[in-house]
C-alpha cells in the first residue's frame, strides 16, 4: 500500500543501479513532503538492492543529531564491515567507522573507492536535510568523485528546504537525478484503498469512497493509511464518510513534526485564526515576513493539510491543536485577539478569542505563541467594551449562548465583583433565551438595580430605559409583578410603555388599564413570535392577548402564521414560546390534535420552573385540547405539572382554571369544576373587568350546577356577602383563622363568625367540603379589598 503509484520511481532507481554496475557512480535525490512515502520508497529500494547482492549502507538523519559531527557518516560506516567495505578503526567515545579525531571529508570516499567488480555499493541517506555539517561535507566530497567509483548515492529529503552550505550545495549538485514524489490523485487513492496489502475494502467500495477520502487527506499516503486504520476501528460499522480518529490525528502530528517547528507554528496559527486568516494576519501573528509565511503554507499544502489556503477540515484543525497545553492554547487565542483587534476585525470575531483565552492573557506574543510579558491577571483595556459590543451583536443575530459568554467575559475583564445594572440585565436576557430558569438567581439584583448602578441621572437615558424594560420584562415573566411595575414605573420611552402595557395584559389591577390588544395587534405579535423577533418582556402578555382575541374569522391567517412554529430554529425559549403560541391558536380554532402536539413540544423544551407564570398558556391549551378529544388521562397528566402560585394572579391563571374546570366537569367532578369556575369569576371580579368569550366561565359553571342538581340562586357562593366570600376562599385555600385575620386585618373572632355563616349558607360541615365547593384561588385576589 505504501508504494502505491511509486513503481515508476523504483524502476528509475533500479535503472541507475544497473548503470552504476556497468559504467560509473551516480546520485539520486528523492524528494517528498512528510507522509508522501519517501522513506518507504528508500527502504524498499535498499531491500531490492541488497537482494540483488549489492552492499547497502543506510542512514537516517534526524534533528537530534544535527550537531553531532559525522553522525550520519558514522551510521553509514557502522555496518560497512559486513559488506567487506573497509572502515576506519573505532575508538571509544566515537561512532564506529569515524577516524580518530578526524572530520576529514574524504572519510566516506576512502571507505568506498575500492573497486567491487559487479557489486556496486548503494549508499542511502534519508531525511538528508537534517544531516550534520561534517557528514554533509563528506557526502559532497563523495558526490564530486562518483565518476571514479561504483557507488549509487541515494538521498531522500523534503522539497525546497531552507538550508545553508554545504547541504544546499549537496542537494543542488549537478549530478543529482531528481525524483519528486507527489500526493496521490483521486484514482491513486482508489488504488491505495483497494490494494491487497490493505485488505480494507473491495475495488468497487474503494472507487466509491475515493473522492471523499481524497478531499479529506489531499492524497497523502500517511494520512490515508491512518484514516484506513480509523475506518477499521469503526467495525462492525463501516462509515460512508471518513472518520478522523486517533490514528489520523497522530498521523497529522507526525507530518508536522517532520515538517519542523516553523511549519507547525504556522499550522497552529491557521487553526486558531480559521476563516479569519489572511497572509498579513498570519505574518503579524507569527512575527515573520509575509514571504516566510508563503513558503510555510506551501509546505503545508504539499503535505495535504490545506485546501484553498485553509486547513482542510475540522479533523485536521483538531489534530493541529491537540498537543497544546491549556496555557499554550490561551496564549494563541490571546495573540489572535490582539492581531484581529489591531486589524479592525468585527467585535464578535475578536471576542471569540478573548473568551477562549479566558480574557486574561495580555501583551504581545512571540512567534512560538507564548506571551511576551507573561500572564498579568488583567485583560487589556479594550477587552471589556469590545466584549459588551460583541454580546449585542450576538443577541441581535440570535446567538444568546455566545452573548452570555461574552458578557461573563466582559465582567471578568472589568475585574469581577457585583454585576453592574447594564451588564446584569443584558446577561439575564441572554440566559433567558437558553433557559429562563437560569434567570431566577438574578431576580433579586434586577429588583434592586435595574439601571446602571450609579446615582443621579443616567448618562444615557435611552440605554437606561432599555435596561429597565429588559429587567421589568424578566421580572414579569417570573411573576414578580409588583417589582416589574416598580422598575417600569420610571420613564416614558417606548420600551417602558410596552412593558407597562404588558403588565396590564398579564395582571390587571382595579382601576388600572386592562385593555386587551385588538385582533390586529395580536396578529402582529403572533407573527413576531413565530419568526423569532418578539422581545422577551412582552412574551407572557402576548400569549395571553392571543387567548383573549377570540375572533375566529381570522383562524386561517393565524393557523398559517403558526405553521412554521414546529420547524422554527432559534433559542430554546423562543422555540418554546412559538410552539405555545401555536398551541393556543390551534386550540382556540378547534384544531385540537395540532394544538396538543404543539403544547407537548413547548412543555418539553423548558422545565416548569423555566416557564414562570407563562406556563399557564401551554398547559391550558394542552388540557383543553386533551379534554376536547376525550384524552382525560393526558389532561390529568398535564394538570400534575407544578405551577407557580403567582400564575393564579394573572390572566394565564384564569385560563388554566377554566381548562382545569372543564376537565373536572368532563370526568364527573362537578363540584371541583364549579370551584375552578368560581375562582375564575372572582379573579375577573377583582380586576373590575368583564370576562370576554375566551374566559367565559358562566356557561360551564351553569352546566356544573345542573350536574349537582341545582343550588340556591344557581350559584353556591352567591348567597355569601363579599366579606364572607373572601373568608371562604382563604379558608378553602388552607389558611388558618389567625392567618385569615392577619390577611384581612380583622380579628380571629370575626373570622369565626363569618365561617359559621358560610358553613350554614353553603350547607357544608368541614373545610374539606368548603375547599371542594369553593376551590383554590389566588391569595392576592382573595385579599383584594
Amino acid at each position: 500500500m505504501e508504494l502505491t503509484r511509486r513503481g515508476g520511481a523504483l524502476r528509475l532507481l533500479d535503472g541507475l543501479l544497473t548503470e552504476v554496475r556497468h559504467t560509473r557512480g551516480a546520485v539520486a535525490l528523492v524528494t517528498g513532503s512528510p507522509g508522501t512515502g519517501k522513506s518507504a520508497l528508500l527502504r524498499a529500494f535498499a531491500a531490492r538492492a541488497a537482494a540483488a547482492g549489492a552492499p547497502v549502507l543506510y542512514a537516517s538523519a534526524s534533528p537530534a543529531e544535527a550537531e553531532l559531527p559525522l553522525g550520519v557518516v558514522g551510521q553509514l560506516l557502522s555496518g560497512a564491515g559486513h559488506h567487506g567495505i573497509p572502515a576506519a578503526v573505532h575508538r571509544e567515545g566515537q561512532d564506529a567507522g569515524v577516524p580518530p579525531g578526524g572530520t576529514q571529508p574524504q572519510v566516506l570516499y576512502d571507505a568506498l573507492r575500492a573497486p567491487r567488480p559487479g557489486r556496486p555499493a548503494v549508499v542511502v541517506v534519508d531525511d538528508v536535510h537534517h544531516t550534520d555539517e561534517a557528514s554533509a561535507r563528506s557526502l559532497l566530497y563523495l558526490c564530486g568523485r562518483l565518476a571514479a567509483t561504483d557507488v549509487l548515492l541515494v538521498l531522500g529529503g523534503q522539497p525546497r528546504p531552507s538550508l545553508s552550505l554545504p547541504l544546499a550545495e549537496l542537494l543542488e549538485h549537478a549530478r543529482c537525478v531528481r525524483m519528486p514524489l507527489q500526493p496521490l490523485p483521486e484514482d491513486g487513492v482508489a488504488e491505495f484503498l483497494g490494494a491487497p496489502a490493505g485488505g480494507a475494502m473491495d475495488a468497487a467500495t474503494a472507487a466509491r469512497l475515493a473522492p471523499d477520502w481524497h478531499r479529506f487527506t489531499g492524497g497523502n499516503p500517511r494520512l490515508l493509511r491512518a484514516l484506513l486504520d480509523d475506518h477499521r476501528d469503526c467495525e462492525p460499522v463501516r462509515p460512508v464518510r471518513p472518520v478522523a480518529g486517533t490514528a489520523f490525528r497522530a498521523a497529522v502530528a507526525g507530518c508536522l513534526r517532520s515538517a519542523g517547528a516553523a511549519v507547525t507554528r504556522t499550522a497552529r496559527a491557521l487553526a486558531v485564526l480559521a476563516d479569519d486568516a489572511t497572509l498579513t494576519r498570519l505574518a503579524r501573528f507569527l512575527a515573520v515576513p509575509e514571504r516566510s509565511v508563503s513558503s510555510r503554507t506551501e509546505h503545508l499544502d504539499a503535505i495535504g493539510l490545506l485546501d484553498g489556503g485553509r486547513l482542510r477540515h475540522q479533523g485536521v484543525r483538531a489534530a493541529v491543536l491537540e498537543g497544546l497545553t491549556a496555557e499554550e492554547s490561551a496564549g494563541l487565542h490571546a495573540r489572535a485577539a490582539r492581531v484581529l483587534y489591531d486589524d479592525g476585525a468585527e467585535p464578535p470575531v475578536v471576542a471569540v478569542h478573548l473568551v477562549a483565552a479566558e480574557a486574561d492573557e495580555t501583551g504581545d506574543t512571540d512567534e512560538a505563541g507564548g506571551s511576551a510579558r507573561g500572564r498579568t491577571g488583567t485583560a487589556p483595556a479594550w477587552a471589556a467594551p469590545l466584549l459588551a459590543e460583541a454580546a449585542r451583536h450576538a443577541l441581535r443575530a440570535g446567538g444568546a449562548h455566545r452573548a452570555a459568554q461574552f458578557l461573563r467575559a466582559a465582567h471578568r475583564a472589568r475585574g469581577g465583583g457585583p454585576l453592574a445594572g447594564g451588564t446584569l440585565a443584558a446577561l439575564a436576557r441572554a440566559e433567558w433565551e437558553n433557559d429562563p430558569a437560569s434567570v431566577l438567581r438574578h431576580l433579586p439584583a434586577l429588583e434592586r438595580e435595574p439601571g446602571d448602578g450609579a446615582g443621579g441621572p443616567p448618562a444615557d437615558p435611552a440605554a437606561d430605559a432599555e435596561r429597565r424594560a429588559e429587567a421589568a420584562g424578566l421580572l414579569l415573566w417570573h411573576g414578580r409583578h409588583e417589582q416589574a411595575a416598580a422598575v417600569a414605573g420610571l420613564g416614558e420611552s417606548a420600551a417602558v410603555r410596552e412593558v407597562r402595557a404588558a403588565l396590564g395584559y398579564v395582571r390587571p389591577v382595579p382601576g388600572g388599564s386592562s385593555a386587551v390588544p385588538d385582533a390586529d395587534t395580536a396578529e402582529l405579535v403572533l407573527d413576531s413570535i413565530v419568526h423569532g423577533h418578539a422581545p422577551p418582556p412582552a412574551v407572557a402578555a402576548v400569549l395571553t392577548a392571543l387567548l383573549y382575541a377570540g375572533e375566529t374569522e381570522r383562524a386561517a391567517q393565524w393557523c398559517a402564521l403558526t405553521a412554521g412554529a414546529e420547524r422554527l430554529r432559534g433559542t430554546p425559549a423562543r422555540r418554546a414560546v412559538a410552539l405555545a403560541a401555536a398551541a393556543v391558536v390551534h386550540t382556540r380554532t378547534g384544531l385540537h390534535e395540532t394544538g396538543a402536539r404543539c403544547a407537548g413540544r413547548a412543555l418539553a423544551l423548558l422545565s416548569p420552573g423555566a416557564w414562570g407564570v407563562a406556563v399557564g398558556m401551554p398547559l391550558s391549551a394542552g388540557v383543553s385540547s386533551a379534554t376536547a378529544r376525550g384524552a382525560h388521562e393526558e389532561a390529568a397528566r398535564l394538570l400534575r405539572v407544578p405551577v407557580p402560585e403567582a400564575m393564579f394572579r394573572t390572566r394565564a391563571g384564569a385560563h388554566y382554571l377554566l381548562a382545569r374546570g372543564r376537565h373536572r366537569l368532563a370526568v364527573g367532578r362537578a363540584r371541583a369544576a364549579l370551584a375552578d369556575f368560581h375562582a375564575c369569576r372572582d379573579l375577573t371580579a377583582d380586576w373590575g373587568a368583564q370576562a370576554p368569550d375566551a374566559v367565559d366561565w358562566r356557561q360551564p359553571a351553569a352546566q356544573a350546577l345542573r350536574s349537582l342538581g341545582g343550588l340556591p340562586d344557581g350559584d353556591p357562593v352567591a348567597v355569601l356577602t363579599r366579606s364572607e366570600r373572601r373568608v371562604a376562599v382563604l379558608a378553602a385555600d388552607g389558611c388558618t383563622n389567625r392567618a385569615i385575620a392577619a390577611r384581612l386585618y380583622v380579628t380571629p373572632s370575626t373570622v369565626e363568625q363569618h365561617l359559621t355563616n358560610v358553613y350554614r349558607k353553603l350547607r357544608v360541615k368541614s373545610r374539606g367540603d368548603l375547599a371542594e365547593l369553593v376551590g383554590t384561588r389566588a391569595r392576592t385576589a382573595a385579599g383584594a379589598s
